[in-house]
C-alpha cells in the first residue's frame, strides 16, 4: 500500500496535472509545455523530473531538444476516473448540506 500511496502523490499537486494535460496530445519540450501551461519554465522542468522519475514520463532526446511524453495513456483515465469520484463525492455533500438546512 505505501508503493501506491506514494504513486498517488504524483497527482497531488495541481502544476503536474495541468502538465500533464499539456502532454496529452503527445510528446513536448519544455518551451512548447511552458507555451501550452503559461507556467514558469523551471516549474514545468522540476515537475517533468519528477513525472519523468516516477516512470508517468519518459524523456527522448532529440538533437539539442528533449520531448517528453506520457509513457501510458490509462494515466488519463485514471485522472477521469478520479474526477468522476470526486464530482459524486462533492454532490452528495451538497445533498447533505440542503438535507440539514
Amino acid at each position: 500500500m505505501e508503493a501506491l500511496a506514494e504513486y498517488f502523490k504524483v497527482f497531488s499537486e495541481p502544476n503536474r496535472l495541468v502538465v500533464l494535460e499539456a502532454l496529452r496530445s503527445g510528446p513536448l519540450n519544455v518551451t512548447a509545455v511552458v507555451d501550452k501551461t503559461g507556467l514558469s519554465q523551471a516549474l514545468v522542468s522540476k515537475h517533468l523530473k519528477l513525472l519523468t522519475i516516477a516512470g508517468v514520463v519518459q524523456r527522448r532526446p532529440e538533437g539539442s531538444l528533449v520531448y517528453y511524453d506520457v509513457i501510458d495513456q490509462s494515466v488519463f483515465q485514471l485522472m477521469a476516473q478520479a474526477e468522476t469520484l470526486l464530482l459524486a463525492t462533492r454532490r452528495q455533500q451538497l445533498d447533505a448540506l440542503a438535507a440539514i438546512l
